[in-house]
């Protein structure tokens, strides 16, 4: 009974879109092929890489169910949707060259999650990590609430899971550049449901050359996306009080958190390590950077 039910569990697609990220994919790949879970397929789409990309992707390949296509490309989005195209898994997911899943388990885990669950888009935790893959603090995601996006992003993507008929019927929009993930989970929010679940799923990387880091491009996108939202706007009184007790629930699981995976243990997925615990403790978000965007959009959204 015990190998019927193994094998017919769902196979789950991981979609990286890649472009020269030679110095981070590596973590990347790692962190899919290291998974205990026995059916992933792991879908890179390449949009032409100069650097050593293509010498990693070559090197991995036949070591785990690893398929790749280096060609140009129309951006990250379109790659992205290639390779939802290319996608045969119940559960489908990405997860950025310069992401990571947190541990071994993850998809195990998110599978249970799903079989537990009648949502479409499952969503977890995720962690912090710098340009030398040091584990540097746990970032807890709110619970969804579709009144709180127009002022905040609620969803960790590199964390996030959907069951295979979401991807099929919504790509993401090709004329985005930086906030293509933020119009999806509002798009998506139309017609699907979106559970959050405590638990560690992947790992963020922040460092400074990083795209996201360009907030004024991302700040002129945000507007031109939330013109096409306007029922979604709220005024600002509204959104600083129920922020409030938002954050304290976040940092206060987040500092549980941290003290759990420090003293318990985790199998990293990826070749990196944890900050001390006092350190990723007094890093626990929110930092100066959330507290700006969070104030932009509020402005934006009144």
């Amino acid at each position: 009974m015990l190998e019927f039910v193994i094998m017919n569990r769902p196979v789950v697609s991981i979609v990286t879109p890649s472009y020269n990220q030679g110095e981070f994919i590596e973590d990347t790949i790692l962190s899919v092929k290291n998974q205990k879970y026995p059916d992933v397929e792991h879908i890179v789409i390449d949009g032409g890489s100069s650097d050593e990309t293509i010498c990693l992707l070559e090197q991995y390949e036949g070591t785990y169910n690893l398929q790749w296509v280096s060609e140009k490309d129309d951006g990250q989005s379109d790659a992205i949707n290639k390779g939802f195209e290319m996608a045969r898994g119940e559960i489908v997911a990405w997860v950025n060259s310069d992401d990571v899943y947190f541990d071994t388990d993850v998809i195990e885990r998110v599978v249970g999650h799903f079989n537990d669950s009648d949502d479409e888009i499952i969503y977890g935790d995720q962690v912090i990590i710098d340009e030398y893959s040091i584990i540097k603090s746990v970032d807890i995601r709110p619970n969804f609430d579709v009144k709180k996006l127009s002022h905040r992003v609620l969803i960790g993507q590199a964390a996030t899971f959907f069951r295979s008929e979401v991807v099929v019927d919504e790509k993401l929009r090709t004329d985005l550049d930086y906030c293509m993930d933020y119009e999806y989970w509002l798009r998506l929010s139309q017609h699907y449901s979106f559970r959050h679940v405590n638990d560690i799923f992947a790992g963020f990387r922040v460092y400074d050359a990083q795209k996201s880091n360009s907030m004024a491009k991302m700040s002129e996108e945000f507007d031109q996306i939330m013109a096409d939202y306007p029922a979604l706007n709220r005024k600002s009184i509204y959104s600083i009080i129920s922020t409030i007790p938002l954050e304290i629930v976040r940092w206060t699981r987040a500092v549980q958190q941290t003290w759990n995976i420090h003293t318990q243990g985790a199998e990293l997925a990826f070749d990196g390590d944890f900050d001390p615990l006092a350190t990723m403790v007094v890093n626990v978000p929110p930092d100066g950077r959330d507290v700006v965007k969070v104030l932009n959009r509020l402005r934006k959204s009144r």
